[in-house]
């Protein structure tokens, strides 16, 4: 019913109208501080000091909070209402299919999804660009402080404006909006390299090059990338997945190849990068099995390095090396009984066998009975060895994607006996749990 009352009122564009917000800011004060700061600036001897600068990068940060309301992402409606104020107008609206709170304000426009503050856009802006503004201001007190002076009330203001950029980053990202993501995120990385501040957090770097392969800047998303891997920033083995898309993003895949290759030596069981590998030689018209070659000599390093053996299983079940898959998967759960990949893939090699043999018997014309017996018993044997590796796969993760394959199973085998009917009644109660 909510939800009615809300679409309803999304395709009206109702507003309601509410007090002014309850935290009061003077932004005629405000006004009047940055119009001295223009003159002092423009003032060949204030303009000289290093402490105008700094008073000026001061006045655009405190500029940049008063136009956000000292709001931050992540906070309830009710935190902004008692922080913020309850705005000008609040609307409700779909927006790529979530219902969206709009909160009005005279320079800021705040968006909730389920009562928490996603992301906001500033308009009818005091001054524009208050944190380049910032940053200019800083550096240009640095400069003009040849003995060093200020350096601590430097520091403290670039590190604060570190962090401002990161948040314009990631509320740009949320937005969609990947150019002002990625570069409020360089900036912010480029602020933490300073001598001043010394001090980069490798995620953003990671970010940043996200943005730009979102947003097709793929030749700043390779620089960025190869800056993570410099500060030793893997992400799993992602990265280099990433770095070798926007090489091929630039049709220059062969140069990609060799993070491709690096990544996988570093990280043998990143599915992402086994994958990279394998359709990079098909689409040059090579042998997949080229790929082997990465797994066995790093097998002759670590023999007994168990995501190695679920690499090559992996490989040979794409290749539909049935045999090959099944001794590989069963070495990898040998070496780490425990390893849910390696589990879930035995059993779904089993399981897409079982289905290939469902497959055959529905083909087989009606008067074939005899056949189409044959290949459902066939199936069932399939389906019958994938349940011992989903269950265990299972047990492992309750939560993760082996619950659907499982209730499957024990929906097709329930009627065998009571203990099946139990199992299939037992999951198929978490299933639609989990689905509420």
């Amino acid at each position: 019913m909510k939800r009615i009352i809300l679409l309803f009122a999304a395709a009206l564009m109702v507003g309601t109208i509410f007090a002014q917000t309850s935290k009061q800011i003077n932004f005629q004060s405000i006004e009047k501080k940055l119009q001295k700061s223009n003159a002092d600036i423009e003032n060949p001897k204030k303009s000289s000091k290093y402490q105008t600068w700094i008073s000026r990068g001061e006045l655009m940060l405190e500029i940049y909070d008063a136009m956000l309301l000292s709001a931050n992402s992540g906070m309830t409606m009710a935190e902004f209402n008692i922080i913020v104020g309850q705005g000008n107008e609040k609307t409700e609206e779909e927006i790529d299919g979530q219902m969206v709170t709009k909160v009005s304000m005279d320079r800021v426009t705040f968006f909730f999804i389920n009562d928490v503050l996603e992301y906001w856009t500033f308009n009818n802006n005091i001054i524009e660009d208050p944190l380049d503004k910032a940053y200019a201001s800083f550096m240009k007190s640095q400069e003009l402080d040849s003995k060093g002076k200020s350096v601590t009330k430097v520091k403290d203001n670039l590190t604060r404006l570190k962090y401002i950029y990161v948040s314009e980053g990631s509320n740009c990202y949320t937005k969609k909006e990947y150019d002002c993501s990625f570069k409020n995120f360089a900036r912010a990385i480029e602020v933490g390299e300073l001598p001043t501040v010394n001090h980069v957090d490798t995620i953003i770097i990671f970010y940043a090059g996200l943005s730009a392969q979102v947003g097709k800047n793929f030749e700043n998303a390779i620089e960025y990338y190869k800056k993570a891997l410099d500060y030793k920033f893997y992400s799993e083995g992602n990265i280099y997945y990433n770095i070798f898309e926007a090489y091929t993003s630039l049709e220059r895949s062969e140069e990609g190849l060799k993070f491709l290759e690096e990544g996988f030596l570093k990280f043998p069981n990143n599915q992402s990068v086994l994958y990279g590998l394998i359709n990079y030689y098909i689409n040059k018209g090579d042998d997949p099995k080229i790929v082997l070659d990465y797994i066995h000599k790093a097998m002759e390093v670590e023999p007994n390095e168990f995501s190695l053996y679920f690499a090559e299983g992996t490989l040979y079940d794409r290749l539909n090396n049935f045999e090959e898959a099944e001794k590989s998967y069963m070495k990898s759960i040998e070496l780490n009984p425990k390893f849910f990949d390696a589990l879930f893939n035995l059993g779904a090699l089993y399981f897409n066998a079982g289905v290939k043999f469902l497959e055959e018997a529905n083909k087989v014309p009606a008067r074939e009975v005899e056949k189409y017996d044959a290949l459902i018993e066939q199936s069932n044997a399939e389906f019958r060895k994938s349940i011992p590796y989903i269950e265990r796969a299972y047990e492992v993760s309750p939560e993760g994607s082996a619950i659907e394959t499982l209730r499957n199973l024990y929906f097709r085998f329930r009627n065998d006996n009571e203990e099946m009917q139990k199992k299939y009644d037992e999951i198929n109660e978490k299933w639609d749990s989990m689905k509420e």
